[in-house]
């Protein structure tokens, strides 16, 4: 068995959106436009699902400060919906994408930790009974940072990590067929 290694000591950045002033009201989303903004129904236990889009204009984009995907981030839900995962890999065409407030990004090192990898593991029956012991609130489930933070997750080395991703992404691959 591989060793685990809290997400808050690994090579994971966990990355919050925006809030406060400058977060889009209702009025501000569009069907069409610059940048996607997600919403819960965008991200689900098989990984996104953007049948159904709200844009954001490229102003509105410019005045947040963060929330921001780059390529081959993960997003997971950690409000209402606890622990849908998302992989912002080169299957999702759209290059502006941010998250709204009941998600966040885990961005990885790639030199450490394979992004693939993390995909697979936060999708797991495994994680997804780590989140459950560390969920709060009844009427609406969340899943703050600190407690995120906290989460351990195996740590094989690069090379493991990507065999594994590898071999969980082919049965992926087959299933979806």
């Amino acid at each position: 068995m591989f060793n685990e290694i809290p997400l808050s000591e690994s090579a994971i950045q966990i990355i919050d959106g925006d809030r406060g002033k400058n977060y889009p009201k209702q009025a501000d989303f569009a069907e069409s436009g610059y940048c996607l903004f997600l919403s819960a129904k965008n991200i689900t236990k098989q990984g996104f699902n953007i049948s159904e889009t709200q844009w954001i204009s490229a102003e509105r984009d410019s005045l947040l400060r963060k929330g921001k995907l780059k390529r081959y981030d993960l997003v997971l839900t950690t409000r209402g919906t606890v622990g849908n995962v998302g992989w912002f890999n080169d299957s999702i065409a759209h290059n502006h994408v941010r998250i709204n407030s009941g998600m966040v990004i885990l961005r990885t090192d790639p030199s450490m930790i394979n992004a693939q990898y993390l995909y697979q593991v936060l999708k797991s029956p495994y994680f997804a009974s780590k989140i459950e012991s560390m969920v709060s609130g009844s009427a609406q489930p969340q899943l703050p940072i600190r407690d995120l933070q906290q989460i351990e997750i195996p740590n094989p080395d690069l090379s493991d990590q990507k065999a594994i991703a590898h071999i969980l992404g082919t049965l992926d691959d087959k299933i979806e067929l």
